[in-house]
């Protein structure tokens, strides 16, 4: 920036020429960058001296000469203020590019720490699953051994329930055998018995028979007996004989 030049936001910013000398520029402002208000113009009052006494008087020296009327002062003004809006307007589109030169170099910044972060967060990663996997890794061969060793106790407690299987196996089959013979040991008996029973049913039924034949054989007997004694004419009582009744007398002639 050029010695002497007002700033605004940093941004320097030429001073208004001057128009004349009485109408004094804009003065600098404390806290103000870009530019500042102008103040007001300076009129100062000249002392007035009353022309000498003797001698022709002269016209008196006109005040106003070299200074600039009303209008003029407001068209510089106008002016002055115009230039001030242009200079306004040309700081804020500067200031305006420098926001943005600044938040666009935020931005970068953050986008490098972002990836700088996850590129941390990323190696952490790494690093926790591969001490995840190692950890792992152990546990699985832990799980591996002792799964080999439960499975051998199995192999060997297999082999011994087979092995008590077989065993058990040869002794039903010793007591199937046993139970078979003593099945059909006490089925023959069972039947020799049936056929004892038989006979001696057959043996009851004819005994039955031949003591019911006697029996009809004996009372026949004693039917004629006793017809052929009230034939003859027998007396005296009847005295049985083999379950037979023979007279007492004995046998006549017939």
């Amino acid at each position: 920036a050029a010695a002497g030049m007002p700033l605004y936001a940093g941004v320097p910013v030429a001073a208004p020429a001057s128009y004349a000398p009485h109408y004094a520029a804009p003065l600098a402002m404390e806290g103000m960058g870009c530019m500042a208000l102008p103040a007001a113009a300076a009129y100062g009052a000249m002392p007035w001296t009353p022309p000498p006494v003797s001698g022709r008087p002269q016209p008196p020296q006109r005040l106003t000469d070299g200074l600039p009327d009303p209008l003029s002062i407001e068209q510089q003004k106008n002016a002055y203020a115009n230039s001030l809006e242009a200079q306004l307007a040309q700081c804020v589109k500067m200031l305006e590019q420098q926001n943005d030169v600044q938040k666009e170099a935020l931005r970068q910044a953050a986008k490098q720490q972002i990836e700088q972060y996850n590129m941390q967060v990323d190696q952490q990663l790494k690093a926790q699953e591969m001490s995840v996997d190692q950890q792992a890794n152990y546990q699985l061969m832990g799980l591996q051994q002792a799964a080999h060793e439960q499975k051998a106790l199995l192999e060997q407690q297999a082999n011994q329930a087979i092995l008590e299987y077989e065993q058990k196996k040869v002794q039903d089959e010793f007591a199937r055998q046993q139970y078979e013979y003593q099945r059909r040991a006490y089925e023959r008996q069972m039947e020799m018995q049936r056929e004892m029973e038989q006979k001696r049913g057959e043996y009851a039924m004819k005994a039955r028979a031949m003591q019911e034949a006697y029996a009809m054989q004996n009372a026949s007997l004693q039917r004629d007996v006793v017809a052929a004694a009230g034939f003859n004419g027998f007396g005296g009582g009847m005295m049985p004989m083999g379950g037979v009744g023979m007279p007492m007398g004995g046998f006549g002639a017939y």
